[in-house]
């Protein structure tokens, strides 16, 4: 019966296992670029061998191998994936550039001999076996010892060029065989077959592993004089792992760790009590030209994923970072970085997947892109990170290096490598503001300053708790006796449902858990103010939202954090205050006492007392005489997820009847209900300009019915609805909103501007705080947001 040969071309050909090639014989797929042939005598004659015709039908696959992001013939490498991943320029296994060699830990089944040549030296010819069994190889002397896939492996470019191992036991395979190794043949098309590895002795051969005609081949000899080959393309001057497999049934072979050919061959392997030769064969002058490195031979069943293991090769990953370091960069100048991760890993193995993990830097030095994740990296390609850097006038000038580690997840190292982003920033000239002693001052010097925060002073000392909860909460109450009661009945609102502006805030009952068992109590049971459960987070000017129309220069804040059980909780108190003004020179006395801050010497009391005198002009009893209880306070806000899902900010103002604190619509910021919707689009088509110049107001009504929000649930991708005509508008819109700007998708945050934080820790900030770059949720328009740095401008201008 006439040898007949079936293949497919499918876009899964090269990475098809057993029984999806069985699948497919069975629909009677169609050959690709492989064949197969059922071989009927002995190896003497072997370019005969491929028209012979025997007594069976023998069907084989083959899907030519390239190496690791190049090509093969009749198949294809590894290409290019998503965003942040690019293939190797190189073509063949191993191309690129990247740390040692890591020598292959042996993996499936028991081998009965492994030689990895890496004890090949110039004073003596014998190989060690690697797999325990003691089958020592020896090679000729003229075989000489080269750098290999990894370590060292045997070169072959003379006639005589041979390894053999003399007959063992132990290579008796019967209907199980696997054998692999990895090779770099100088050529692949000579007509001889050149060996690889073969056990064979005179005129008997058992199996050889080899090249012919620019085809790999595998060859096992069975009982019944039957001789079956699988075969498949493969390429010169590249290493490859060949590897063969034998069950009894099929004659299955393996490039780079995946099937690419397989053969019916039910029996049983030749015993022939042959040597194993690698290289060469001197009675058939078979020899191999090339490198031949870690030769495995294993008598056990053999899985197909047992040899895609045994063909990776794990290498360390090369990181480059690009620019390697800056000149003197101003303030206020980003700097756009690559860090690029190399996965230099040989052969089958896993995908890397990479993550970018950047370290504090120095204060006022802001990063982006810090933590970043990148899935399913191939070998031979190379995974790029992001990061901006930005420094600010409160950054010490001069060389900072910015550490990072680069991790991957799927490698039992994890630990790829460390480096630093080198940063240069060149000292401010001209007038300067320094953002984190004029605007957003979160230092631990203030923040736990010993007296300021805490009632450890002496009564009498205008410094004791000056910046604590409680004496903002009694100069702001009615009378400083109320502020407990004021308190409590502010958080008693979280557990009913309270009604703002028509819509229903529901209740959030965790808060008694959460905060109020929380919160001691004094002898006469109200909330004992001095130990309230929070920590200051920082003290703010925001000079930039000042509206003299509205009888103000902006706002004095204070940010608190929440701390239950001892942690910091995702829950922020922000007291936001006017600073009381009438006239332009009001304005610029602001702007010039928060400017004065930044020239004092600083960590020191002399500037804790500067910022104190601020304070207590816009947080003092009296502070704003008119206002109810006259306080300056605008509103209270809170943000918080830990009561409930989804995140949720509330706003609160002073009643005029009764003094106490009470639920507020939160401003700017329509009720979420309005989303995507028709009344939306109108509002904001019709108040585009003021938009655009963020001096628009949102009605507590709009088209007769109630809009402004009564709290604000952020839930949102961005705010937008069909029919909006100007996408500018909309952004400036939704930024404006308090979801938009405490959302992902307009601002890149998880919700908080200002982290919480615990005692000894800093208050961390979000990317639109300090920096970051985001797509426009709707056009994918790319914008630097900075807040601060625009607060910074803003302060600048004044001063």
């Amino acid at each position: 019966m006439r040898n007949l040969s079936f293949g497919f071309a499918h876009p899964l050909a090269t990475k098809t296992s057993s029984a999806a090639v069985l699948a497919l014989f069975a629909l009677g797929a169609a050959a690709c670029g492989s064949y197969g042939v059922d071989e009927g005598s002995l190896g003497n004659a072997e370019l005969a061998l491929d028209e012979a015709e025997g007594a069976s039908i023998a069907v084989s696959v083959g899907v030519g191998v390239g190496g690791s992001g190049g090509s093969g013939t009749g198949g294809s490498g590894t290409g290019g994936i998503s965003t942040g991943i690019s293939s190797s320029s190189s073509t063949g296994v191993g191309g690129g550039t990247g740390g040692g060699p890591v020598e292959p830990t042996p993996v499936g089944p028991p081998a009965v001999a492994f030689w990895q040549f890496d004890d090949c030296n110039g004073s003596t010819t014998e190989l060690l076996d690697s797999s325990g069994n003691g089958t020592t190889a020896t090679r000729s002397a003229s075989a000489a010892c080269a750098q290999g896939i990894s370590g060292l492996a045997i070169s072959f470019d003379q006639k005589k060029d041979t390894v053999s191992a003399d007959d063992n036991p132990l290579f008796t395979f019967g209907k199980n065989l696997a054998v692999a190794a990895w090779v770099n043949p100088t050529s692949v098309s000579e007509s001889t077959l050149q060996t690889i590895v073969q056990e064979r002795d005179s005129g008997d051969r058992g199996f050889s592993l080899g090249i012919r005609n620019g085809e790999a081949r595998f060859a096992v000899t069975l009982t019944d004089g039957r001789t079956v080959t699988s075969r498949a393309p493969i390429e010169a001057n590249v290493w490859t792992h060949i590897a063969g497999i034998y069950d009894g049934r099929f004659v299955r072979l393996f490039l780079n760790g995946e099937q690419v050919g397989q053969l019916s061959a039910a029996g049983t392997i030749r015993d022939v009590n042959a040597p194993i030769h690698i290289g060469g064969n001197e009675q058939k002058q078979q020899r191999f030209t090339g490198l031949i490195d870690e030769v495995w031979l294993s008598a056990s069943p053999t899985t197909a994923s047992e040899i895609a293991q045994l063909s990776c090769l794990r290498r360390p990953g090369t990181i480059t970072v690009t620019p390697a370091s800056t000149g003197p960069v101003p303030p206020n100048t980003p700097v756009a970085y690559q860090v690029a991760v190399a996965n230099n890993d040989v052969g089958a193995c896993a995908p890397g997947d990479y993550a970018l993990q950047i370290f504090n830097p120095s204060p006022g030095i802001n990063v982006s892109g810090g933590t970043t994740f990148i899935p399913g990296v191939p070998p031979g390609s190379t995974a790029t990170f992001a990061v901006t850097v930005n420094g600010t006038e409160d950054a010490d000038p001069g060389v900072h290096e910015i550490p990072f580690d680069v991790l991957n997840f799927s490698s039992s190292e994890l630990l790829v490598g460390s480096g630093a982003l080198n940063f240069e920033l060149a000292e401010p000239t001209g007038c300067f503001v320094r953002t984190s002693r004029e605007i957003f001052v979160k230092h631990l010097s203030v923040v736990e300053d010993p007296i300021r925060t805490t009632f450890n002073g002496p009564p009498e000392d205008p410094r004791t708790g000056a910046w604590t909860f409680a004496r903002l909460m009694e100069d702001m109450a009615p009378t400083p006796a109320e502020a407990p009661a004021m308190v409590e009945q502010m958080l008693n609102t979280w557990l009913t449902d309270q009604v703002v502006n028509g819509f229903t805030v529901p209740a959030r009952p965790a808060i008694q858990q959460v905060v109020l068992d929380e919160w001691p109590r004094s002898p006469d049971g109200s909330l004992d103010l001095t130990q309230a459960p929070l920590l200051l987070l920082g003290i703010v000017n925001r000079i930039d939202v000042r509206n003299l129309a509205e009888g103000h220069a902006g706002e004095g804040r204070f940010v608190f954090g929440v701390v239950s059980q001892g942690f910091p909780q995702q829950f922020t108190i922000i007291l936001e205050y006017k600073l009381p003004a009438s006239t332009e020179a009001d304005v610029l006395d602001w702007a010039n006492d928060w400017h004065a801050l930044g020239s004092l010497p600083f960590p020191s009391e002399e500037y804790n007392a500067a910022l104190q005198d601020i304070t207590s002009r816009f947080a003092g009893r009296n502070a704003a005489p008119g206002r109810p209880n006259g306080s300056s306070l605008g509103q209270l806000r809170t943000n918080e997820i830990a009561l409930a899902g989804p995140w949720e900010l509330r706003e609160f103002v002073l009643s005029a009847d009764t003094g106490f604190l009470r639920p507020e619509t939160v401003k700017l910021t329509p009720d979420i209900g309005f989303d995507g919707s028709a009344t939306l689009a109108a509002y904001v088509n019709q108040n585009e300009a003021a938009i655009v110049a963020e001096q628009h107001t949102v009605p507590d009504s709009f088209q007769g019915s109630p809009f402004l929000g009564g709290s604000s649930f952020n839930n949102l991708t961005a705010w937008t609805a069909p029919g909006i005509l100007n996408n500018e508008a909309r952004h400036k819109f939704s930024l404006n909103t308090c979801n938009g700007c405490h959302g992902a998708a307009e601002t890149g945050t998880p919700f908080l501007h200002v982290n919480p934080r615990s005692l000894g820790g800093e208050a961390t900030l979000s990317g639109f705080m300090t920096g970051i770059n985001m797509p426009d949720p709707v056009t994918g328009e790319l914008r630097f947001l900075n807040d601060l740095g625009r607060r910074n401008q803003d302060l600048k201008a004044l001063v």
